[in-house]
């Protein structure tokens, strides 16, 4: 089954808010912020699922990006560079595993986007949503002998479905960032998550080094007693 039989099979869905009003102007907006919705509640669902399935092996990558930065600290404290050398190039290797699952988290959220963006190509490819007027200047018509305003028209940029449904996806995204620890579903997983970040609590920082360091004693200096002849 191809895109093109998915997006006519789901046809029905998708075009049915847009069919809510009967303003043209009014409906789009409506069926886009719907879609919207449904691309935040999808993308959400998606990445509520991989981060359950695959909590156990990101705690265990945050847990070893710890333990190896801290050995690493813990070798420069006692200027064991081999050690050091070792214990941070796996704390690098580690960290990197981190930030990619964690970005793999949020692009997994964003699938829904594209596959609406798809769908509306089949139904709203050509229809002018926002005209916005626009002054165009033709510098080959312009002359210094005869000034004259032919060089000057006026043109039109136009805004289609993309915009409509980027501008609905991004206030509805926002408005879930600002919501989330009220929706109990959300709050569950907020927590989980906040309870994975506390292994980055124990990270030593490179701060600790200087604090470490013993304090370099002032050298003292001796006056010479001076024998004065007598």
């Amino acid at each position: 089954m191809d895109m093109q039989s998915i997006f006519f099979a789901l046809d029905p869905f998708f075009i049915a808010p847009y069919r809510w009003i009967s303003n043209p102007d009014m409906a789009i907006w409506m069926g886009s912020l719907v879609m919207g919705l449904w691309c935040v509640f999808a993308g959400e669902l998606s990445s509520i699922l991989i981060y359950r399935v695959n909590r156990a092996y990101y705690s265990r990558l945050n847990e070893k990006m710890v333990h190896m930065h801290n050995l690493s600290i813990e070798a420069i404290k006692i200027k064991d560079k081999a050690n050091f050398k070792a214990a941070n190039t796996w704390a690098n290797e580690y960290f990197g595993k981190v930030f990619f699952a964690q970005a793999a988290f949020f692009a997994v959220s964003l699938w829904p986007v594209p596959f609406a963006l798809g769908w509306m190509q089949t139904r709203f490819t050509g229809v002018d949503i926002i005209s916005i007027p626009m002054i165009s200047l033709d510098f080959g018509k312009f002359s210094l002998t005869n000034l004259s305003t032919d060089f000057i028209s006026s043109t039109t940029f136009t805004l289609g479905y993309a915009f409509v449904l980027l501008t609905s996806y991004i206030a509805l995204r926002y408005l879930l960032y600002k919501t989330r620890k009220f929706i109990p579903v959300l709050r569950n997983i907020e927590a989980m998550r906040e309870e994975d970040a506390e292994l980055i609590s124990d990270l030593k920082s490179w701060e600790e080094l200087s604090k470490a360091a013993p304090a370099s004693k002032p050298i003292q200096q001796t006056k010479e007693n001076t024998v004065t002849a007598g």
